[in-house]
């Protein structure tokens, strides 16, 4: 059986929240296993060029990092790993609040319920620029 999950994202300033349906295989999750999830799901439509995803971070590959600012001629695959290591460093600095029903989340292995109303808001934090 599986449980439809309410994700939105929200960028303070930057863009109107997204919202979309994240299905998943079970009602008792911990943060992490929901965020490794989601994380999956982003990985597979930007691989598969979904141009409607907007992806909760985005972690340069190593070929993209060694070519340091030089221009890529074809989309590189998207390792999930790597994206799923840079949405928790986000999560552990602060970068992105995970807030469930409500009331933020401060560890990733808090388990969650998820019921027909359950909404998880993913709100990324963007630095100040200039002081």
């Amino acid at each position: 059986m599986t449980v439809a999950l309410k994700i939105i994202d929200e960028a303070p300033g930057r863009h109107a929240p997204i919202a979309r349906q994240l299905q998943l295989a079970s009602e008792r999750m911990t943060l992490r296993e929901v965020l490794k999830r989601r994380i999956e799901e982003e990985v597979a439509a930007i691989n598969a060029a979904d141009p409607t995803i907007r992806p909760l971070v985005v972690a340069p590959s190593e070929e993209e990092t060694r070519l340091n600012g030089e221009r890529v001629t074809r989309p590189l695959p998207v390792d999930a790993a790597r994206q799923l290591a840079a949405a928790t460093e986000a999560f552990e600095r602060t970068r992105i609040l995970v807030v469930v029903d409500g009331r933020q989340m401060l560890d990733l292995d808090e388990p969650i319920t998820i019921t027909p109303g359950t909404e998880v808001r993913f709100i990324k934090l963007v630095p100040l620029v200039g002081g």
